[in-house]
């Protein structure tokens, strides 16, 4: 069973129809990061590149503060006597705070006339757009994908020696040829285009890091390295690994910038993922790598503008992107304080817990990824180890916040950065939402206009919708109570700014591609997708799920390393 789905089961939502809120318990623990993979074996350099030259010479920026003063309170929020950052523990906790996996943003239609088109954050399946790339959802999963404007001939099924469809030979996915669209009532058929082959690691801890797209290539970030795929015909197209010297890939930027430049870090032993490291897509090529910072950082949040590679953790600070020197680095506000920090988009929230200081001992305040300035009045605040949890949406901009006075809430900001009002993160009769935040591969929310769609417990699945302006629930969208039944957030939302959700039917039945209505939650079916293989589901609770700009197709990526492959498309 897919871990993953176990820790939904036990903690998200239950469906229950009492609207409202109530004070939030504190946070559940997060997911415990991916024990390091083996070092794969020796391969060679990745575009004629040599990793031994890319190895750390310098610090990106120096260390930060000094440890606070004897007799100072030592918490998940502060730093460990004798400095450095141990690795987490048996809850993902350490002393730089929460260990996630990386993932994306998120920010789908809501309830007003025509909203404006909002690109998936995790994958822009469509043109580039020119400056800071304004993304509208997700998990991570990063973006420019385009759909293929005259696709490929399809050669047709690959047979393997058992005789069915699978991966054969030296094609690099299955390619099954379309079938005729039999379907009524206009709606379209999605045809299995091709299933990207299994890695040779398919250890289910090798989870999904980030996805990002161009033109031509399907990206997938995980711990082995940075693996392209070809958009037309699922093939491998090249492959970034892990560089002499590291041990795995620990966290990934949400999306590229519009050169096609994303950023990884690097574990190079006792979780300490300081080695950043920037990726040209185009060539799939390591371009640098350097150490950001003398602190270890657990797993840092990373964001590329057109300018920077932004880091964010217990340091904060913007390299060049070009070259990897500093920029800029963001200062303490006093020696005695620590900082957590968390980038997505052109903006990074960082709150912070200060000792020996006349002014609030913890705020948060929101800085522009370009320059490091601040760009909002400091926020104070007031809970013990109140914190910034992640970015579920960067513009505009929507935080989580764990260890408030009352408890974890969603904290909701207009165009100018100013704060709206808080939601709480429970309800009545109901555990904690689950958020997945930019920093996150896999897509559980959407945020459009003034609503937070939410993917819910998949014991009883459905995606509920909260209004961010009062906190309360406006309605809860099921699947069915069929067996099998599932239903999963697609990341972005269409061009009218609607969510788009997969519902699966059942193991042997063929999946819908559902908008639902921002008003009650009413599904309207866009098509059927195909089962893979003909006959078993489509392994909704182990996908994340993206639709092109166009429409036309559909793509899976696999949360962990599978069997079936880390990545599928569907096509009319």
């Amino acid at each position: 069973m897919d871990p993953a789905a176990v820790a939904d089961q036990m903690t998200q939502l239950d469906g229950s129809a009492v609207p409202g809120q109530t004070a939030p318990v504190g946070p559940p623990p997060p997911a415990q990061p991916p024990a390091p993979p083996a070092q794969p074996p020796a391969q060679p350099p990745v575009g004629g590149v040599d990793y031994a030259a890319y190895a750390p010479t310098a610090a990106g920026f120096p260390s930060q503060a000094p440890p606070p003063p004897p007799g100072a309170p030592v918490g998940p929020y502060d730093p460990v006597p004798g400095g450095g950052y141990p690795a987490p523990d048996a809850h993902g906790y350490n002393g730089g705070g929460y260990n996630y996996q990386q993932q994306p943003g998120y920010y789908p239609g809501a309830p007003v006339p025509t909203a404006p088109k909002q690109r998936n954050p995790v994958m822009l399946w469509g043109g580039i757009i020119g400056g800071v790339l304004a993304i509208a959802i997700v998990i991570g999963l990063v973006v420019l994908l385009k759909p293929s404007p005259k696709p490929a001939p399809n050669p047709g099924p690959v047979a393997n020696s058992s005789g069915s469809t699978g991966v054969g030979g030296d094609n690099g996915g299955t390619n099954v040829s379309p079938a005729p669209d039999t379907n009524t009532g206009g709606k379209a058929t999605f045809n299995v285009a091709w299933s990207a082959p299994a890695p040779s690691n398919t250890d289910v801890s090798n989870q999904l890091l980030g996805i990002w797209g161009t033109d031509k290539y399907a990206v997938r970030v995980d711990g082995d390295g940075v693996k392209a795929y070809n958009l037309t015909d699922g093939r491998p197209a090249w492959n970034v690994p892990v560089p002499s010297g590291s041990k795995e890939v620990c966290s990934a930027s949400y999306t590229s910038n519009s050169k096609n430049i994303a950023a990884v870090a690097f574990n190079t032993g006792d979780y300490d993922c300081s080695t950043i490291g920037a990726i040209d897509l185009t060539q799939g090529k390591l371009l640098w790598t350097v150490k950001a910072t003398a602190d270890r950082l657990s797993q840092p949040t990373l964001s590329v503008t057109d300018n920077v590679v932004v880091v964010g953790g217990n340091a904060v600070a913007g390299l060049n992107v070009s070259t990897g020197q500093p920029a800029w680095q963001y200062q303490p506000r006093d020696k005695d304080c620590t900082m957590r920090a968390r980038a997505a988009g052109s903006q990074i929230a960082i709150s912070d817990r200060c000792y020996m200081t006349s002014g609030p001992k913890s705020q948060l305040v929101i800085v522009n990824a370009d320059s490091g300035k601040p760009v909002s009045t400091p926020i104070t605040l007031t809970g013990t180890i109140e914190q910034v949890d992640s970015v579920v949406q960067d513009k505009p901009l929507v935080l989580l916040i764990t260890n408030g006075p009352q408890g974890d809430y969603i904290l909701p900001f207009d165009k100018d950065n100013k704060p709206g009002t808080q939601m709480s993160v429970k309800e009545p009769g109901a555990d904690s939402l689950r958020l997945t935040g930019q920093d996150t591969a896999n897509t559980k929310n959407v945020v459009s206009g003034s609503t937070l769609y939410v993917q819910v417990n998949p014991t009883k699945p459905a995606i509920n919708a909260y209004d961010l302006n009062t906190g309360k629930r406006l309605w809860a969208a099921s699947p069915g109570t069929g067996s099998g039944s599932d239903i999963r957030i697609v990341a972005g939302t269409d061009k009218d700014g609607k969510v788009r959700a997969v519902v699966s039917q059942g193991y042997d039945k063929p999946a819908r591609l559902v908008t639902l209505s921002p008003t009650d939650g009413s599904m309207t079916d866009i098509g059927t997708i195909a089962n893979p293989n003909g006959k078993y589901d489509l392994e909704t609770s182990t996908s994340a799920y993206f639709v092109s700009d166009d429409g036309n197709a559909v793509y899976a990526f696999r949360r962990s390393s599978s069997t079936d492959g880390p990545l599928t498309k569907w096509r009319k």
